[in-house]
């Protein structure tokens, strides 16, 4: 169970088990980082990078400073909800 994708665990996170929503997030946060790595907002966004994007709900493509504000939150608010289940040991 521990090398899902978030493909592989569907797409209802409501529905999951707490080790499956957490893989969930994790898998999430990686993604999420990946897509935040890989934008340039001085260049047109490609269209396969506007697939990835819609996949979070992110529609509007004519600001990307828009779109990293957007992505920088569902980061946030990913994170946050993952240490909500796992939370961090600061020992």
């Amino acid at each position: 169970m521990q090398n899902k994708t978030i493909n592989d665990l569907g797409t209802n996170p409501a529905l999951f088990q707490n080790d499956e929503k957490i893989l969930y997030l994790e898998a999430r946060i990686l993604k999420l980082g990946e897509i935040c790595n890989d934008l340039n907002p001085y260049t047109p966004i490609p269209e396969d990078f506007k697939f990835r994007l819609r996949e979070f709900n992110i529609m509007e493509f004519s600001d990307p400073f828009k779109i990293t504000n957007a992505l920088l939150m569902l980061l946030e608010d990913t994170i946050d909800e993952l240490h909500i289940l796992k939370p961090f040991n600061d020992n």
